[in-house]
């Protein structure tokens, strides 16, 4: 009888294969026959398909058969990927002989004798991760097509067996909160990586699904508790908040959030997949029960990210409406101008991500290339329903009060499209000079001294305060109502302290007897 030649499968067909394995249900016997191979390789392959999903995945080289390498040589292989990866991350140019020298760096330190970085080496190491000349030597992020297409080429197979709503997309985006429309030109095209900018900058990591659903934003700020923080329960803030000494995003911030959204899928006995770019700041190497993160490809982001189809820009907007009316409506009432302090600036974060709505983030999602059976509105833009002409019409009065005399509403909402959200130093030759500030960690946020304090100093005079809103509001229903929740609020607090005032005192008596 003659044997059926067999050939080892490349990392495309053993994905083909199991697709058409749970399409049809095939036996092993007929994938064998069907593929022309072996039934000890198909059923290797079926049994290994977890981990050959997460190869196809990662953006390994689709043709690429068998791989023949010790362990060692892998650590040094995907730790000089790790490197490459945030690299590349920063836009910095990478050339075959840095990366050789990079791989003999890390194998050095991981005690590994007789490493050599051959150009046979560098060779298949980039043959390994699909990596193309123009990304080891390319001088600018520009965004390549072919990638772009290899990427939504493979992007049906990574959604089989996710609803809608348990496909997910994460990105942090630099936001200065306290920037007012007359320093738009100063700020505009100032690349923000520290210093003085960065005590007006937060980092916001904005999270939402294919369904329009949106989970709560992640703030990172400067300090562990701002002065505005000072008499609140951090976890009841109305977004997730972070801090270190330049408000950036962190891999141990990055990790802490994975972990947290891992635990809330377990809880609700969802498995869901989340697509992140490549940020240093977004680990690799960590193991999640519920999640599954799958990496964008390098300078695809601003394509393939849904969130960059229109989402961060729509959440930027609603943020500058609130900014510019508070500014106007403390003008027209004659209240004192003050900068925002950063519990207002969460306040006006967690307003702006409300009113995205479901819709927009749909249909960014389906610009990105994740939803084809669904049809668009016809010439669909993504800032068609977000609130431009408001922005427009607030800039106008602004203008005419002469708190506006430079910029415009698109260059008011892009002002901070160069703040950078994480860190550049990844032992490369360029290291950011971070020694400007030297603020700790746990300190407290010194938010601008000329701020004037307007304090309601006892319970009394806010309620009377809230019972004076309601007889102005009496023909606003929504408003009245809003008022009356606040004062049952108030009411509940006063008698809470009277309680907790009455016992200390009987407790103090009763030491003191």
């Amino acid at each position: 009888m003659r044997k059926m030649a067999r050939s080892n499968l490349s990392l495309k067909e053993k994905i083909e294969l199991i697709n058409v394995s749970e399409e049809n249900n095939l036996s092993v016997r007929a994938l064998a026959e069907r593929f022309k191979i072996g039934k000890t390789q198909a059923a290797l392959v079926i049994k290994n398909k977890e981990e050959i999903r997460t190869k196809w995945m990662s953006g390994s080289n689709v043709e690429s058969k068998r791989s023949f390498m010790k362990i060692d040589g892998k650590k040094v292989d995907e730790m000089c990927l790790d490197w490459f990866n945030k690299a590349r991350s920063q836009n910095i140019p990478i050339s075959g002989p840095i990366i050789q020298e990079k791989a003999r760096e890390i194998a050095r330190k991981l005690g590994i004798k007789d490493f050599v970085a051959s150009n046979g080496w560098l060779q298949k190491w980039r043959s390994r991760h699909n990596i193309t000349f123009k990304y080891i030597c390319g001088e600018s992020a520009a965004v390549d097509m072919q990638d772009v297409q290899q990427f939504l080429d493979k992007l049906p197979s990574f959604l089989i067996g996710y609803s809608p709503r348990d496909v997910y997309n994460a990105d942090e985006t630099g936001l200065f909160f306290r920037a007012l429309p007359n320093k738009t030109l100063a700020l505009k095209n100032e690349v923000c990586r520290g210093g003085k900018l960065s005590k007006e900058r937060l980092t916001v990591l904005l999270c939402a699904n294919m369904a329009g659903e949106k989970e709560k934003p992640l703030v990172i700020g400067k300090a562990a508790r701002p002065r505005a923080f000072a008499s609140i329960d951090l976890k009841k803030l109305p977004v997730n908040w972070q801090s270190n000494k330049k408000a950036w995003m962190t891999r141990e911030v990055m990790t802490q959030w994975l972990k947290e959204i891992d635990k809330k899928m377990e809880l609700e006995n969802r498995k869901v997949l989340l697509f992140l770019d490549n940020a240093a700041s977004h680990p690799r190497d960590i193991s999640l029960k519920n999640v599954k993160i799958l990496f964008l490809p390098s300078n695809t982001t601003s394509v393939c990210q849904p969130l960059d189809q229109g989402i961060i820009q729509n959440f930027k907007i609603h943020y500058r409406n609130s900014q510019v009316k508070n500014i106007l409506v403390s003008i027209e009432t004659g209240s004192p101008k003050k900068n925002i302090n950063v519990l207002e600036a969460i306040h006006f974060i967690k307003e702006a991500w409300t009113n995205v709505q479901p819709q927009t983030i749909k249909n960014c999602f389906q610009k990105a290339g994740f939803d084809k059976n669904r049809n668009l509105a016809p010439e669909f833009d993504p800032e068609d329903d977000l609130p431009l002409s408001t922005l427009a019409s607030i800039f106008e009065l602004s203008k005419a009060l002469g708190e506006c005399t430079h910029s415009n509403p698109d260059d008011f909402v892009q002002i901070d499209n160069n703040a950078w959200t994480e860190s550049s130093d990844f032992e490369l030759d360029v290291i950011i000079d971070e020694t400007i500030e030297t603020i700790d960690d746990n300190s407290t946020d010194n938010e601008s001294t000329t701020e004037e304090r307007n304090e309601i100093f006892s319970n009394e005079t806010a309620l009377t305060a809230v019972s004076n809103l309601k007889r102005f509001c009496s023909d606003d229903l929504i408003a009245f109502g809003l008022l009356q929740n606040l004062e049952s609020h108030l009411q509940n607090n006063f008698l809470l302290k009277k309680q907790k005032n009455l016992s200390q005192s009987t407790i103090t008596q009763f030491f003191k007897q």
